[in-house]
C-alpha cells in the first residue's frame, strides 16, 4: 500500500483553510472576557441559556462513586468490526504561546504585546515544556461534545504512578448515576450533563467538578467566566462512551437562535489552557492555539471525531475525521473524505474504518506516526446506531489510540465496556492500545 506522509493526508491544504474559517467565522463573537452574561460563551456567539446549564439532564447532579455503570440496553444496528486509528511517537519538549493577564509593555509579554478578537490588551508569553510524554496532551484537557447524543460516560485515570490500576474519575449515565462532572454550553454550568446533545449546536465542555484556581491571571490568564473555570483531565487518560450521532440534520437548532444549525457532530479534546482564553477556545487572536500562525501548532486540540459540514468540496455527512494538532508537528491526521465519497461505495460495508484516498475499508486498524508516515488516507465511515467511542492518551507508550466498537461485537478482555467498573487494571489499557480494528 502507498504510504502518503501523516500531517496532512487527502485533506491537503484546502482543509486546514476550511478550518481557519471556521475559526474566523466565530471571531466577532462576544466579549474578550468572555463572561457568563456574553456571547462570547459559545462559539454559536448566543446569549441563550444553553440545556446544559438550565439545570435539564436526567441526573440529579453529582453523586458519591458508585460500582459499575452496568451495561445500557443500544438501539439495533447492522454490526460491525470497529476500528482504530493509532497515533504513535506522541509528545516532544517544546513550547507554545500562554495568555498572562500583565499590562502593557510587561517584559513577559515576549510572545505578543497587542490585541485579542475583541479589542482587549492580549499578553503572550512563551510557555516551555520538556517532557516527550504525550506533551502537550499531559496538561489539562477538556472534553467537547457537540450535536451528539451521549448515553454513558467514563473518564479513567491512573490511580498514581505506581499503581496499575486505572480508576474511574469521571462517569455519567442516562440512568441517573453522575460523579465529578461539570458541564456548560453557556454560563456557568453545573454537574447536570443532559446526554442528548443533538437539538442544537451549541458547543458544550465537560471537565470535572472541582473548581480552576488561577491565581490573579498573572502567570496563567484567569477570564471571568466561572463556567469552564473547573478541572480539567492531566496526564493518561480514557474517555469512553455509548452515544450514537443518528440526528435529522434539519431539526438541529443555531445556538444563536438565528439562521440554520450546523448539524456535524464533533468530539473533541482540547486543552484547557485553549478553552480559558476568554472566548472559550474562539479568540482566535489571542490563544495557545498556534505559535507561528500555522494551524494548531501550539498547545494542543485533538478532533476526535469530526463530522465536516462546512458545504464545501471537503463535506460529507457521511464520514468523520480525526486529527491531532500540537506544536510537536501541526497537523498529524485529519484526512476527510470530500463531498463525491459514496458511503455505501467504500467496501466493505461492515468496517468503520476507511482509506479516503483509496477507497476502501481497512483490514488492520492504520497507525499515524508523529512526524512519520501512516498507510493512506484514514476517515471513519459515519457510524449509524450506538457505538462505544474511545479515546486513550497513554503516558508509557506515547500514544493516542482512537477507535469506535459496535455493542453486539466487542473484542475479548475489553475490561471497562460494556459495563464502565470503578477501576481498570493496566492489562484492560494495554488490550485496548493494542486493537488494531478490524483486524
Amino acid at each position: 500500500m502507498k504510504r502518503a506522509r501523516a500531517r496532512l493526508g487527502s485533506r491537503s491544504l484546502v482543509g486546514v483553510t476550511a478550518l481557519v474559517s471556521f475559526l474566523l467565522s466565530f471571531g466577532g463573537c462576544g466579549s474578550g472576557e468572555g463572561d457568563a452574561a456574553g456571547a462570547g460563551g459559545d462559539a454559536s456567539g448566543s446569549g441563550a441559556t444553553g440545556p446544559g446549564d438550565a439545570g435539564g439532564g436526567s441526573s440529579g447532579g453529582n453523586s458519591g462513586r458508585s460500582g459499575a455503570l452496568g451495561a445500557f440496553p443500544f438501539e439495533p444496528s447492522s454490526v460491525t468490526r470497529g476500528g482504530t486509528m493509532t497515533f504513535t511517537n506522541v509528545g516532544a519538549p517544546g513550547s507554545w504561546p500562554r495568555r498572562l493577564d500583565r499590562a502593557p509593555g510587561d517584559p513577559a509579554c515576549d510572545d505578543k504585546d497587542g490585541s485579542d478578537t475583541w479589542g482587549g490588551h492580549c499578553c503572550l508569553s512563551r510557555y516551555e515544556t520538556e517532557s516527550d510524554r504525550l506533551a502537550p496532551f499531559d496538561e489539562e484537557m477538556t472534553l467537547i461534545f457537540k450535536a451528539i447524543r451521549v448515553k454513558q460516560l467514563a473518564i479513567y485515570q491512573p490511580a498514581d504512578e505506581t499503581s496499575d490500576a486505572w480508576n474511574r474519575v469521571t462517569a455519567w449515565d442516562e440512568r441517573g448515576i453522575s460523579e465529578n462532572i461539570w458541564f456548560t454550553q453557556q454560563g456557568a454550568g453545573s454537574p447536570r450533563f443532559p446526554g442528548d446533545l443533538t437539538k442544537n449546536d451549541c458547543v458544550g465542555y465537560v471537565m470535572q467538578e472541582p473548581s480552576f484556581e488561577c491565581g490573579d491571571g498573572r502567570d496563567y490568564y484567569c477570564p471571568s467566566d466561572p463556567g469552564i473555570l473547573h478541572r480539567g483531565f492531566s496526564g493518561s487518560k480514557l474517555v469512553v462512551f455509548l452515544g450514537s450521532m443518528d440526528l435529522e440534520d434539519s431539526e438541529v437548532e443555531p445556538c444563536s437562535g438565528a439562521g440554520a444549525g450546523h448539524p456535524g457532530p464533533w468530539v473533541a479534546f482540547v486543552a484547557s489552557e485553549l478553552v480559558r482564553d476568554g472566548g472559550r477556545k474562539w479568540n482566535g487572536l489571542c490563544n495557545c492555539y498556534s505559535k507561528t500562525g500555522t494551524v494548531g501548532d501550539g498547545c494542543g486540540e485533538i478532533n476526535v471525531f469530526e463530522v465536516v459540514m462546512d458545504e464545501n468540496e471537503f463535506s460529507n455527512r457521511e464520514f468523520a475525521s480525526t486529527g491531532v494538532r500540537s506544536y510537536q508537528e501541526g497537523h498529524v491526521g485529519g484526512a476527510v473524505c470530500k463531498a463525491d465519497c459514496e458511503r455505501d461505495a467504500v467496501l466493505p460495508l461492515d468496517v468503520d474504518v476507511v482509506d479516503a484516498c483509496a477507497k476502501k475499508a481497512y483490514e488492520i486498524g492504520p497507525e499515524i506516526e508523529v512526524g512519520g508516515e501512516t498507510e493512506g488516507c484514514p476517515v471513519w465511515r459515519r457510524p449509524r446506531g450506538d457505538r462505544y467511542f474511545f479515546i486513550l492518551l497513554d503516558e508509557q507508550t506515547r500514544t493516542i489510540q482512537v477507535g469506535m466498537l459496535h455493542p453486539e461485537n466487542l473484542p475479548p478482555n475489553m475490561g471497562v465496556v460494556p459495563t464502565f467498573p470503578v477501576s481498570a487494571e493496566r492489562s484492560s489499557i494495554d488490550s485496548l492500545l493494542s486493537l488494531r480494528l478490524p483486524g
